[in-house]
């Protein structure tokens, strides 16, 4: 663990547990308890916050035909802090996406391209993270830091994305909004293909008590503000 992993709320960040995720999942393959095989789907529950420690993070791996489920824990404790499925087999294209009223700009960087020349697993977590925090700052600036948390994302690969110096597009809507808890779902679009879809459960949290609590009138009407057109 490393100071740069945490986020304002001291935190470590949701995109470090992929990272952590995608360190054990090479090991396993250079162990060879593995096989190299596309990433067609990965779903992340995030249990409980993991806070910055000198005790050591522990990964344990269940590896399955076609996924690997692995849990990221301390050492002394057997709860775990997030469960990461990652499943494998062939990526398919999807169909193209229609036109939603919430699109943001997502500009790569060359550093968030593997050696096969697409973005990586973990940097499109990065992507969809960074395309959330825009939203929420420029849509629902009635979240603010530390009124809320991720509670679960789930993320579903069509094709790679290559490099590009002109922007992709996110689109965003909310699926779903209940008492302490809403689903935005997300596409990353290129020239009319969808190379992501991604859905990321935000659940209400007070950071006095460090537990979930019901999202505020406000609050609501800020994402009914997002909600899918037709």
């Amino acid at each position: 663990m490393r100071w740069a992993d945490l986020d304002v709320l001291n935190h470590v960040n949701n995109v470090v547990y992929l990272d952590y995720a995608a360190e054990s999942r090479a090991s396993l393959v250079e162990d060879g308890l593995l096989d190299e095989r596309p990433v067609r789907r990965i779903v992340v529950e995030f249990l409980r916050p993991l806070l910055l420690s000198r005790h050591p993070i522990h990964l344990t791996a269940v590896v399955g035909d076609d996924e690997l489920v692995q849990e990221i824990r301390p050492a002394a404790e057997s709860s775990p802090f997030a469960r990461v499925v990652t499943m494998f087999g062939t990526l398919e294209p999807f169909a193209p996406a229609p036109p939603y009223a919430d699109t943001l700009p997502c500009q790569l960087r060359r550093s968030d391209l593997g050696p096969d020349g697409l973005v990586t697993g973990v940097k499109v977590f990065e992507l969809l993270q960074e395309a959330r925090i825009l939203l929420i700052a420029s849509r629902l600036k009635a979240l603010s830091a530390g009124r809320f948390v991720l509670g679960r994302v789930d993320v579903t690969y069509g094709d790679g994305m290559p490099w590009r110096r002109e922007p992709y597009e996110i689109a965003s809507w909310v699926s779903r909004l209940g008492t302490s808890s809403a689903v935005i779902e997300t596409e990353i679009i290129g020239e009319g293909t969808v190379h992501v879809r991604a859905s990321a459960a935000l659940i209400g949290f007070d950071l006095e008590t460090q537990r979930s609590r019901p999202y505020t009138d406000e609050e609501r009407a800020a994402f009914e503000s997002l909600s899918r057109p037709g």
